[in-house]
């Protein structure tokens, strides 16, 4: 049976049991983002078998067509079709997005349709002709952190004193890793050095090692490009290969 004891595996967002249609049990799991008009992205989580179906239970298309968006309009049910093809997401003839998943490769799949949902809600916006909301990066990128090793110990916002006894925070720690996940753009690499060096110089670092996850997706040259000055003192990883299914 699914239970947030489970869930706390795949996520640390805000977990609830609900009851299917048919009795089984199954969970709400919200995340800390929002459709256009402030709803929030939730997903639900239901057994099949040995499987676990992840979706939306249509609960984003319900509330883009109550923003005035024809979502049934045939050439936007072919957008969002071809939106999801990049994704592990299918929008069913019933309007809600969904995926099965094995219960061992849940970690991943979750995250993936937590950006599913994230890519409709840039479609919406498109849609409606309003300004993107201010992203954020690592919050997306929460999910697919745990998925790396759902086991390992993981904490937000973790405080580090460095050599100059300043405390610096980072978005993360899972297990070993202290991690930040940033823009590709000189500010944000230069503000990760200067923290970096401070910390790996000073003696409150432990056995934890600095990883800076850069966002490529839009712009992957300027990212190698900032990945390639932070690698002289850290880790780097581009955002692309948290997104690819662990094997």
């Amino acid at each position: 049976m699914l239970n947030c004891n489970w869930a706390n595996a795949l996520t640390r967002y805000d977990c609830r049991q609900v009851r299917g249609l048919n009795g089984s049990i199954g969970l709400e799991i919200g995340t800390p983002f929002s459709l256009p008009g402030g709803a929030a992205i939730n997903l639900y989580l239901m057994p099949v078998g040995d499987h676990v179906v992840i979706s939306d239970n249509g609960d984003t298309l319900m509330h883009l067509s109550g923003l005035g968006i024809d979502v049934w309009k045939p050439s936007r049910i072919r957008s969002l079709r071809e939106e999801m093809s990049s994704h592990a997401m299918t929008l069913t003839d019933d309007g809600d997005f969904r995926l099965i998943s094995s219960q061992e490769k849940s970690a991943w799949n979750f995250a993936n349709a937590v950006s599913s949902l994230l890519a409709v809600n840039h479609w919406a916006l498109q849609q409606l002709k309003a300004a993107p909301n201010e992203h954020d990066l690592p919050a997306e990128a929460e999910a697919y952190i745990v998925a790396r090793d759902p086991s390992a110990y993981f904490e937000k916002n973790p405080k580090v004193k460095g050599a100059s006894r300043a405390e610096h925070r980072f978005d993360f720690q899972h297990g070993d890793d202290l991690i930040d996940v940033i823009t590709p753009h000189g500010i944000s690499t230069g503000m990760s050095m200067r923290k970096v060096g401070d910390v790996i110089n000073g003696p409150f670092v432990g056995q934890r090692s600095p990883l800076i996850i850069v966002d490529d997706r839009f712009d992957p040259i300027r990212a190698e490009s900032e990945m390639g000055m932070i690698s002289s003192i850290a880790r780097t990883q581009p955002f692309s290969s948290l997104t690819r299914a662990l094997h």
